[in-house]
């Protein structure tokens, strides 16, 4: 049987482990041994140049410690005598994120040397494996990224470039550097060339041409550096590389093809000099694109442009910092998710209230308006639509609800209209209006589209939405969706035939929100809080109108005097409209006015306002009332998403209804 990949045992090593006792590296040898159907000979198989199950060990071994999943205590005289055992943060991954434990996860949770791109964390390949922990080992000033992914740029609708590594220095430039396992040979077949990999079991496969892939790369990446606003103003020096680490090259392989940009096992050693010697063979070679690199700020604006993961970019930061928002940077599945979107230019991504889906959506806007695409970016609550419009400013976003976009398009390409409900009709004048764009300015419509609040859109708004992309089939889309927060009667057909990606970590609320509103989510929904404990949601029961507002009076005065809470960081939510509510625009209730206004600034104003309205939105108090008026088979998501705004504390003015 051939030895499991290192991704198929990261898991059942950590589960080796769960009973919290300490563990010998041989009980845990035997164990995986076990599971997996080794034979002895292949358990005590060894290669300093292959991943055996020994060496597989060895990287659970250096990886689970560096995230603190696990601790060990050595053996001075035998290391299979070397003890194991899985700590609190191990306890809580492998129970809760047992599925997401991958290579790039585990590597994720320290500061490494390598920037890790979108498919850094699905690597399998022992290659790679093998040439990152190498690599990581660069000294300063190199920069390595792994597995990083751009759209290419020549066409808005181009392929989507990826590369096994980039390893970059200020001074000398860029290797674009595929990797390829085994050991390597060449057929003559035909009239073509065909590349072969024989790897440490006898199994031999075709491979693509490592020498035309590095090169193609290095084209596209050079474009796409030319087009980003964040690297166009920079030199890029760009050589295609190869990696070789199980296997010797001797002589040049072809004329484009020459030994001297090969990196092979005699290499691994003394890799920045290897490195070095390909940057001077390229350097007398360099067409006029590639004779200059820009120094540090190239490099910088590199990592910006490529693997924006370290913190989040300063114009979100800002954002939540105004709205006093304690994240100063992604959780590590957001970031997972971020870096995932560079290898799919169409994608769904679903996630629980509190999860980030608003923040993802507007830093992957900013990003593709960043590489020059224009993004339009459609919600379908116009208080949300317009924080976002608000705070995402840049001259290739659009922001805008869907009916306003259909009511606006129409007019601007005279679509007649037949008098019917207009909320109705918007998405067939929303198709006419594209075809005549289509048809004879297709410019006004977009490279991208990024859809938020997608369980609100129904399915004639869905047929829609692909048309207002220059490519309806090949243009960037992204949706962003959490069935439990679906408070209109559409059924949602997202058109994508990809898996979607899966947010769970809620980053918004304290755990004892969490807690009260996950009974209201929808049966299938998965989400986890690992955020400060915080209070208790208070509920107080009232006895009629008079009653309400004396406690929201005596509430209120808590909150803004006692406790030294702002005005502005108060809302009250009601499933009710403003019509139907008796709470008042204007209305005094003690020192403070009540104002249905989202935008207004009066002093000592508390603001009001629908939980339809308020999706998408937060606070850090949240005081909900009138939860007995709202509809009774939307009860369950109303009180899901009202409860779920509140950032801090929830308040429920009445009683929590039962569902």
């Amino acid at each position: 049987m051939a030895i499991p990949s290192q991704q198929e045992i990261l898991v059942p090593f950590l589960e080796t482990l769960r009973d919290g006792q300490p563990h010998t590296r041989g009980e845990i040898l035997f164990i995986l041994a076990k599971r997996f159907n080794l034979s002895e000979e292949e358990l005590n198989q060894q290669s300093g140049n292959h991943f055996t199950i020994i060496n597989r060990l060895a990287w659970c071994d250096t990886y689970f410690r560096k995230a603190e999943f696990v601790e060990k205590e050595k053996d001075g005289k035998d290391n299979l005598q070397d003890l194991f055992r899985i700590t609190a943060v191990g306890q809580m991954q492998l129970m809760r994120h047992a599925s997401r434990i991958d290579v790039g996860y585990l590597q994720s949770f320290y500061q490494g040397n390598i920037f890790r791109g979108g498919g850094s964390s699905y690597t399998t390949s022992d290659a790679e494996l093998a040439l990152y922990e190498k690599l990581e080992q660069l000294p300063k000033p190199f920069a390595t990224f792994h597995s990083v992914s751009w759209f290419a740029q020549k066409s808005a609708y181009g392929t989507v470039g990826e590369v096994d590594f980039l390893i970059a220095h200020p001074d000398h430039g860029i290797l674009v550097l595929e990797a390829k396992g085994g050991e390597l040979s060449i057929v003559r077949e035909g009239n073509r060339n065909v590349w072969y990999s024989k790897g440490f079991y006898g199994n031999t496969r075709e491979i693509k041409d490592p020498c035309s892939q590095a090169e193609r790369n290095r084209r596209e990446l050079h474009d796409y550096l030319q087009t980003n606003r964040l690297t166009r103003g920079h030199d890029y020096a760009l050589f295609p590389a190869v990696a070789a680490p199980d296997s010797v090259i001797r002589g040049d392989i072809r004329m484009d093809c020459p030994e001297d940009i090969f990196i092979d096992m005699r290499h691994l050693e003394d890799l920045p000099t290897r490195i070095l010697e390909i940057f001077a063979y390229w350097k007398p070679r360099a067409d006029r694109a590639n004779q200059a690199m820009g120094g540090t700020a190239a490099i910088k604006a590199l990592i910006e442009a490529l693997v924006p993961t370290r913190k989040l970019a300063p114009r979100i930061g800002d954002v939540f910092a105004r709205e006093r928002q304690k994240i100063d940077q992604l959780t590590e599945q957001q970031f997972r998710t971020l870096r995932s979107l560079r290898r799919h230019k169409r994608a769904a991504i679903v996630g629980g209230a509190g999860t980030g889906k608003t923040m993802l959506a507007m830093e992957k806007a900013q990003q593709l308006a960043d590489d020059g695409f224009k993004v339009l970016f459609l919600a379908f609550n116009r208080n949300i639509s317009g924080w976002i419009g608000q705070n995402l400013k840049d001259p290739l976003i659009t922001v805008s609800t869907y009916h306003s976009l259909a009511g606006k398009l129409s007019n601007e390409a005279n679509v007649p209209r037949y008098g019917r409900d207009f909320y109705e009709e918007a998405p067939e004048l929303l198709i006419q209006a594209t075809e005549r764009f289509r048809a004879g300015d297709i410019d006004r419509l977009y490279d991208a589209v990024i859809v938020d609040e997608a369980q609100d859109f129904n399915d004639e708004m869905w047929i829609s939405v692909p048309e207002l992309l220059k490519d309806p089939q090949n243009g960037v889309l992204y949706v962003f969706f959490d069935d439990s927060q679906r408070l209109y009667q559409q059924m949602s057909q997202v058109p994508l035939e990809t898996d979607p990606f899966y947010l769970t970590d809620n980053c918004r609320n304290t755990q004892r929100i969490h807690t009260t509103m996950m009974p209201y989510a929808t049966a299938d929904s998965e989400s986890y809080c690992d955020g400060p404990l915080g209070r208790d949601v208070e509920i107080i029961s009232v006895s009629g109108q008079s009653d309400r507002q004396r406690k929201l009076q005596k509430i209120l005065h808590n909150l803004v005097h006692e406790e030294n809470v702002a005005p502005e960081q108060i809302v009250i939510l009601t499933p009710c409209s403003e019509k139907r509510s008796d709470w008042k625009d204007d209305q005094f209730i003690g020192n403070f006015v009540l104002t249905w206004d989202m935008d207004s600034d009066m002093n000592m104003a508390i603001k009001i306002c629908s939980i339809y309205s308020f999706k998408g939105l937060e606070k850090a108090v949240v005081i909900l009332t009138e939860l007995d008026s709202g509809q009774e088979h939307l009860r369950r998501q109303l009180l899901y998403v009202g409860l779920s705004r509140a950032r801090h504390h929830a308040i429920v003015l009445g009683d929590l209804p039962q569902v």
